[in-house]
């Protein structure tokens, strides 16, 4: 079985690096795509990653922007109008790809995913290529606004906000896993992974 960590999106290392050891996936009966430490970054490089595993076009996540208009206001329409945005003009990703993954996959997930790898679970869970092992995600909206507090400190405010395809939102609830998984006290200690290891274990299964 494949193991494979993706840390960030910020850039595209972990696609290259994805691509770098695909002839070994290839071969694997199963991969592990572990995003329990991906605070976010950019979409795409996941979703670059993804279109190894299908050859069909990827469902996104939608996004939403709140529109500030004065006028509906002022003829006592809506306070707060949220309009959808289609990052990169579309809402299905599609990257033809020479050679696919087709056997069975899992990822990993924790409250630390965020963000852009949030993306990538909704992606992932929508392509039904495998299951979400571990722990619901952190709940983000991404794309933070900065804004400097007193004394030197900031804050961070989500702007948008994104839902399933289908509107489903997962602000605020997370994308929660197919098999709940947790690190223990003993397994940090032993320096062992319980969540990976039922994510094995769940591969070996299917």
């Amino acid at each position: 079985i494949a193991y494979l960590s993706l840390d960030q999106f910020e850039s595209d290392d972990g696609v290259k690096r994805f691509e770098a050891v695909l002839p070994e996936i290839l071969k694997a009966k199963g991969l592990v795509l572990d995003v329990r430490r991906n605070g976010g970054g950019n979409s795409d490089n996941g979703l670059l990653v993804l279109s190894y595993l299908s050859r069909e076009p990827i469902a996104t996540s939608a996004g939403y922007v709140r529109v500030d208009d004065a006028v509906v206001r002022a003829q006592a329409g809506p306070h707060i109008l949220w309009e959808q945005r289609l990052w990169g003009g579309e809402q299905k990703f599609s990257k033809a790809r020479k050679d696919v993954y087709t056997g069975p996959v899992a990822v990993l997930t924790s409250a630390m995913t965020y963000s852009a790898a949030e993306d990538f679970a909704v992606a992932f869970r929508g392509m039904k290529r495998g299951i979400i092992v571990g722990e619901a995600t952190g709940g983000s909206t991404g794309q933070p606004l900065m804004v400097d507090l007193p004394g030197g400190g900031s804050g961070r405010i989500c702007v948008k906000r994104d839902t399933y395809p289908d509107g489903t939102p997962f602000v605020g609830i997370g994308v929660p896993p197919d098999v709940e998984a947790h690190p223990t006290v003993a397994s940090v200690r032993s320096g062992a992974d319980p969540v990976l290891e039922r994510a094995v274990a769940e591969l070996q299964r299917r």
